[in-house]
């Protein structure tokens, strides 16, 4: 099989050269740029930019704890039936700590 051959076999496939798909994504990057260019759109502060930065890397550590309040909450309360005063109390998890870790 010659090369035209796997050439035109490519085309007919849908497949691109290195050098037809470098052209088209250059394309692309130019119409992108001045897309931008065009548009006024608003840059965010320094500030802004910097809590919206924080909040998304705190999210899933913000929700973790949310939840582990929660759960011990339903866990001692619902599920223990317990008073709900004392779920929060140190003493309450110090006596259990001692209870689990006791040596016997």
């Amino acid at each position: 099989m010659s090369m035209a051959d796997e050439r035109m076999n490519r085309e007919d496939s849908g497949f691109k050269s290195t050098a037809e798909e470098g052209r088209s994504g250059r394309k692309k990057r130019e119409t992108r740029a001045k897309a931008d260019k065009g548009s006024n759109k608003k840059q965010r502060s320094k500030w802004l930019s910097v809590l919206l930065w924080i909040l998304r890397k705190s999210i899933v550590p913000i929700i973790m704890v949310i939840m582990l309040v929660a759960g011990l909450y339903i866990g001692y309360v619902v599920i223990g039936k317990q008073e709900e005063t004392d779920v929060f109390s140190w003493a309450t998890w110090q006596h259990l700590y001692d209870l689990v870790f006791a040596d016997t």
